[in-house]
């Protein structure tokens, strides 16, 4: 079966001595790995050079029985002008990368996502502070693995004051509910509201959102443990990021 769709590289590895495989993340049929054969051979084989992140256009020869499809054109339609010598925006997007390989189940179609990262890549060129936040609260809702912050997932009540993160359950729990798991740690006002806030809003709403350094550090140390939590790997370029950027 012939498919082509759009397509943004999320990694590649070398393929025996002259291909390539790329693993693709594409608007038709979410995640997709293929291989490009004879490109390291003769690079001008194919209208793209696969750089991270690029949107593409690709023509692909998917196989029933095997995970690893033939590409047999890949065209550059954009490569959002990502570069080495921009540290924030060049380690956002390996950030990028890592998340939506690790979110994302093969050949899952998932137009919402394709949409939310083509918005990300383009919010590149200047990435406010709080940009990885926001990405992983909407990924998190779009891919099904958002945590519940809307009330107590034991009782229902509303919270907006006191309440506690639940890894196990996924999500808050009130403080008559605590006995539910009581390795559930305290979490600030701020934070509850802040994730309300960008799971509700727009994108371009949420890039004008500016956290209090507290929230941030818990907002970002809770998503990052929930992922670890229900995917089993922790993101290595977190600590790559606090590194480059001094966070």
């Amino acid at each position: 079966m012939i498919c082509a769709t759009p397509a943004v590289v999320l990694r590649t590895f070398d393929f025996r001595e002259t291909s390539k495989i790329a693993v693709f993340f594409t608007r038709d049929f979410g995640k997709v790995k293929g291989v490009l054969k004879g490109i390291r051979r003769d690079p001008r084989k194919f209208g793209s050079s696969l750089p991270l992140l690029s949107l593409n256009h690709i023509v692909f020869y998917r196989k029933r029985h095997s995970e690893i499809h033939l590409v047999g054109q890949c065209d550059l339609l954009d490569d959002f002008e990502i570069r080495g010598d921009d540290l924030r925006s060049f380690s956002y997007a390996h950030f990028c990368s890592e998340l939506m390989d690790l979110l994302m189940p093969l050949e899952d179609a998932n137009p919402a996502v394709f949409a939310l990262v083509l918005e990300f890549l383009r919010a590149l060129k200047k990435p406010p502070h709080d940009m990885r936040n926001v990405f992983m609260i909407k990924i998190l809702a779009l891919s099904g693995f958002k945590p519940h912050f809307d009330s107590c997932l034991s009782c229902e009540t509303p919270l907006t004051s006191e309440a506690f993160f639940s890894l196990q359950k996924g999500g808050l729990l009130c403080r008559r509910c605590l006995s539910a798991d009581f390795a559930s740690a305290a979490v600030l006002p701020g934070t509850i509201a802040s994730i309300l806030y960008i799971e509700r809003s727009s994108w371009v709403d949420c890039l004008r959102l500016k956290l209090m350094p507290g929230v941030r550090r818990q907002l970002e140390e809770i998503l990052h443990c929930f992922v670890r939590f229900h995917v089993g790997k922790a993101m290595k370029t977190r600590e790559k990021i606090h590194e480059i950027l001094d966070l």
